[in-house]
């Protein structure tokens, strides 16, 4: 049952935004998904519920309004795969939201057709999950063969069509270690407005094998600074569920030490993604030394029992 609790800001801005997670279906088996158990749950199954109903989404779109939210996103699952996304997201745009994101795993957007229903429809930020410009590797990642290829032409279509896109690229042991090469790669052939470097989370499909997907935190942060000195002036750029002190220099990209304000709806569930960090972190006692101590809430639970907390260094005040 949903929770009606969610507190607003303090300032009374309202929500930075509303995501709604509307189908528990995919056309992909990533390594990493965070609903992979939802959406094996899907398969056979016709008694679990895996699409939200449009008439609940639409309310959803409403309450974004009503609490003055930045916008919505719509994932999943891959959000592409209902066929009234064009229709969610035109309702959306009527309602006067000015942010409508979709996140999908791109392949898709090889139908230029596709993408131009959806940008007619509204959609003004198209989050791409793209994790290698190594075909065999990203193909691995993503679970299916061709992925690759079609994401490429699809990124292609929507910068044809005048979109620039954001880019998610997830970080595990398959790719982390060619991270630079993979932003050169994307600002040099691409209209990148955004790219998000997020820490692989021990969460859904990465529990079958986490030693094998989950590379240490200390070992990716030197990469991720790198791969931004690429990007500087070319793409905005984020880092997601990694702490400011194995980043340093680039403590200001890290997105976990704001505020996300961002309420995840789904089927039959909503949460706050800022309760779900206060809940579900840890620090070290050394922690307490740091000068990011009061923004950062510290490593994922599930992380410091695969690894530790020794890679946790206080930086100075």
């Amino acid at each position: 049952m949903k929770n009606q609790n969610i507190k607003k800001k303090k300032n009374n801005d309202g929500l930075g935004k509303i995501e709604c997670l509307i189908i528990f279906k995919c056309n992909c088996r990533c390594i990493m998904c965070s609903t992979g158990l939802q959406i094996d749950r899907n398969i056979g199954n016709n008694d679990y519920r895996s699409s939200m109903p449009f008439k609940e989404i639409v309310k959803d779109i409403d309450r974004a309004v009503k609490t003055n939210a930045r916008g919505i996103a719509f994932s999943g699952g891959e959000p592409n795969l209902r066929r009234d996304l064009p229709m969610l997201v035109e309702y959306a745009k009527s309602v006067g939201l000015k942010h409508i994101e979709v996140q999908s795993n791109g392949r898709i957007y090889a139908y230029r057709d596709y993408c131009e229903k959806l940008i007619k429809s509204g959609v003004t930020n198209f989050v791409i999950s793209f994790h290698s410009h190594i075909e065999a590797v990203h193909d691995k990642i993503m679970g299916v063969p061709g992925t690759y290829r079609q994401v490429v032409e699809g990124i292609k279509n929507l910068n044809d069509l005048g979109k620039k896109v954001y880019i998610n690229i997830v970080l595990t042991k398959l790719n982390y270690g060619h991270l630079e090469e993979h932003v050169a790669y994307l600002v040099k052939n691409f209209d990148i407005q955004e790219l998000r470097f997020t820490m692989v989370m021990l969460e859904g499909n990465v529990n079958d094998d986490p030693r094998g997907i989950v590379p240490p935190m200390s070992e990716v942060g030197p990469h991720i600074g790198k791969a931004i000195d690429i990007a500087k002036g070319k793409a905005a750029c984020f880092i997601y569920n990694m702490v400011p002190c194995l980043v340093p220099g680039y403590e200001a990209y890290v997105n976990d030490l704001g505020q996300l304000d961002t309420l995840l709806i789904g089927p039959e569930f909503e949460s706050s993604l800022d309760e779900e960090r206060k809940g579900k972190k840890v620090k070290a006692a050394a922690c307490e030394k740091c000068r990011y101590n009061k923004a950062c809430y510290g490593i994922w639970k599930k992380y410091a029992d695969l690894y530790g907390l020794d890679e946790l260094k206080p930086m100075k005040p």
